[in-house]
């Protein structure tokens, strides 16, 4: 795909927030595209959502864009074949002037849908808890006051069991464990320490090193391609399965500067892939 009709799609929406154009919004996303904000939140879905007959996505629109200033700072872009990634802070006031500021790492995923480009997947990784409590406690009763109307929004538009999956995101997932994992995934790839490293690692796990190249099994990486390499992985967060950070790697006299997302497997608690992104 073209590397500058993907930006140009991605640009379009932080566009169309700023302009609070719902139905504009809605249709920069394919037929069946799922939005997770943040990843361990649980999926928004395009299209019929059975339990109230309205589009999920859009009810995910009326609750966090519509009522709200959003303002985006992007700090850097990367595309990897039909992948984006936006590293990216989100300014966002509420209606009541309460403001957060939210530092995320944005996946999407576009595919060509009725000869245009569409935005299939969007995971925002970014930390759910730390950043409610940042809201209350940056904002005194403002916040607490925002937060209280945006959660009884919540309640009204999407009902209790929706938000019992979205506040599943302060506890439920890797959490500290994936965070600490990153840092031992560095230290051991650094240390050239081949045992610490494939501890870290489920069965089958692999690592691409970059995205889109062909995966390594996390077993030949130190013997293949992080043979001669230095990683300093750092502004980690967890969200669900997933832990990411932005990267820093050195090879061959080389430096890159990327983000790194970890998936784990919910049974071992191990990492299954590793998918470094830069330009």
């Amino acid at each position: 795909m073209d590397k500058n009709k993907i930006i140009a799609l991605v640009d379009t929406s932080p566009e169309l927030v700023g302009k609070h154009d719902r139905q504009g919004w809605l249709n920069l996303f394919s037929t069946n595209a799922i939005v997770q904000d943040p990843v361990g939140a649980g999926p928004n879905c395009k299209g019929k959502d059975m339990r109230k007959g309205k589009d999920a996505l859009g009810r995910f629109y009326d609750i966090f864009i519509g009522p709200n200033t959003i303002k985006f700072d992007v700090h850097q872009d990367i595309v990897v074949g039909n992948e984006m990634v936006r590293e990216v802070s989100i300014h966002t006031t509420l209606p009541n002037g309460a403001i957060t500021i939210v530092h995320c790492f944005l996946l999407y995923k576009v595919v060509e849908e009725g000869g245009q480009l569409k935005i299939e997947a969007l995971r925002a990784h970014w930390n759910f808890g730390k950043n409610a409590m940042a809201l209350m406690k940056n904002n005194g009763v403002k916040g607490m006051t925002g937060s209280t109307v945006q959660f009884s929004t919540m309640i009204k538009v999407q009902g209790m069991k929706r938000i019992m999956e979205y506040m599943g995101a302060m506890y439920k997932g890797i959490l500290k464990k994936g965070i600490k994992a990153a840092n031992a995934f560095a230290a051991a790839v650094n240390a050239r320490d081949e045992a610490s490293f494939t501890k870290l690692f489920d069965t089958g796990a692999a690592i691409e090193f970059p995205a889109g190249s062909k995966a390594i099994t996390a077993g030949d990486f130190l013997k293949g391609a992080g043979k001669d390499v230095k990683v300093e992985i750092k502004n980690l967060r967890s969200g669900g399965w997933f832990t990411s950070g932005a990267a820093d790697v050195t090879m061959g006299g080389s430096s890159k500067h990327g983000v790194v997302f970890f998936e784990f497997s919910p049974k071992t608690k191990k990492i299954i892939n590793a998918r470094f992104f830069w330009n």
